[in-house]
């Protein structure tokens, strides 16, 4: 072996798609894209790159994620982790063209140095929307209603959207009275799902919490009641002199009366969403069907761009885990099949005939079909396997014989079936 040779090898965590893949992604990108503008959201696109310092302070514990370095010009400088604080930037920056309330989608790589495992990768793709300017909870009604739509298109049924609202998380930790250990709380909180009942308790309890505190947290998010409304009615009586957990509960309260798919909402104590910046209603997409558990996560965000503006400008919205999503279609046989179009190839007959095949291969084109001109002078039973193998239907031949009628020979690659049209009959043919 040559001790030179570079071995051909992607980085952990990071993949190359070929086309099948690909094109499935598109499908499912086109679904989500095509959702959001009938929503009234437009596209955005940001940069790979954002300062360090526009990055730092919004993802909490997870913030040692960001992938991070200084560039040659000495500049510190972050790998975008998510699409919302990007978008606040944007906002921050921009404001005087973008006219509120702003609407925007964006589909695009995000980058996690994270531990890989199925599903989870360092390298991968967000579809996020966010809507900025509106206070009131018809945003975040809007975009719930929004994504069930989506996911139903996708062709998953039985799932909810499992929300709560961090003002209602402030309030347990004022009811515990350890409203300083607030973000402790959410983290513990946040992986209630995850790992039992003792865990969580020992964990508040590492984290400087007592006792009795706990029991307080724990008596809040293991409501003995069923129902959206009981559960809410059950903490409104505990928070009666809690403002901020009373306008929590008014809230959640107000999109479950406006939501148009009520029975896929589920009020869920548990989640926290573990992002700083979060400040009312969270919620997570929660896939039931074989356990798969979320494939995303949204909520209100009203103090993020002020951070960057100085002055508070509301925003809700969110993103999906589109290599999440994949993963289980993928798995269960859901994969979209694509609306192919009647692929052709045009052979070449010999060396004479390039620029004769070369124009009818442009002119077929033209007609609005996909055609691939075999690049090269092969046996016709060479340029046949080839189309066999790229699963192409129709094949157009020209040889001495159709140049003397003027015509062409198109074969039926599953029949065997050909006939001799006129080119500008070549769309009918294949299309009928």
């Amino acid at each position: 072996m040559n001790k030179n040779l570079i071995q051909a090898r992607t980085l952990k965590g990071f993949r190359d798609f070929l086309a099948d893949e690909l094109n499935m992604r598109r499908k499912i990108f086109g679904i989500f894209e095509d959702i959001f503008e009938k929503y009234g959201y437009e596209p955005l696109e940001t940069s790979n790159l954002e300062y360090y310092d526009i990055l730092t302070g919004k993802y909490g514990e997870e913030e040692k994620l960001i992938y991070n370095f200084t560039d040659f010009g000495g500049r510190r400088v972050g790998m975008r982790y998510d699409l919302t604080v990007p978008t606040a930037r944007v906002y921050a920056q921009y404001k005087d063209k973008l006219p509120l309330p702003w609407k925007r989608y964006a589909i695009q790589k995000v980058w996690r140095a994270d531990n890989t495992q199925k599903g989870r990768y360092r390298e991968f793709y967000q579809m996020d929307a966010d809507s900025i300017g509106v206070a009131s909870m018809i945003s975040d009604t809007e975009f719930i209603d929004m994504g069930i739509e989506i996911i139903q298109q996708l062709g998953f049924q039985d799932f909810e959207v499992q929300i709560n609202n961090r003002k209602i998380l402030n309030a347990v930790a004022k009811y515990a009275g350890r409203e300083d250990k607030f973000e402790d709380i959410v983290y513990a909180v946040d992986k209630w799902e995850k790992r039992p009942e003792k865990e969580t308790r020992e964990d508040l309890l590492n984290r400087g919490l007592r006792a009795k505190e706990v029991d307080k947290i724990f008596e809040c998010i293991e409501l003995e009641v069923d129902g959206n409304y009981e559960q809410l009615d059950n903490l409104q009586e505990k928070f009666f002199n809690i403002p901020e957990g009373l306008e929590g509960i008014k809230e959640l309260k107000e999109i479950f009366n406006l939501l148009q798919q009520k029975d896929f909402l589920k009020y869920k104590p548990t989640i926290s969403r573990g992002l700083v910046y979060y400040t009312g209603p969270v919620w997570e997409w929660v896939i039931l069907e074989g356990g798969v558990g979320s494939i995303g996560g949204c909520g209100r965000y009203d103090k993020l761009i002020g951070s960057m503006l100085g002055e508070d400008i509301p925003a809700t919205g969110g993103s999906f885990g589109v290599e999440r999503i994949i993963e289980v279609m993928k798995d269960r046989n859901m994969l979209l099949k694509e609306d192919k179009k009647e692929d052709l190839l045009v052979t070449i007959f010999n060396e004479e005939y390039i620029q004769k095949s070369y124009g009818i291969a442009t002119e077929i084109r033209r007609q609005g079909l996909t055609v691939i001109l075999y690049p090269d002078i092969k046996p016709l039973k060479k340029q046949l396997e080839f189309a066999d193998k790229k699963s192409i239907d129709w094949v157009v031949i020209i040889g001495e014989e159709e140049e003397k009628e003027n015509v062409v020979t198109v074969r039926n690659m599953k029949s065997g079936e050909q006939r001799k049209v006129k080119v500008g009959q070549v769309k009918d043919l294949v299309q009928n």
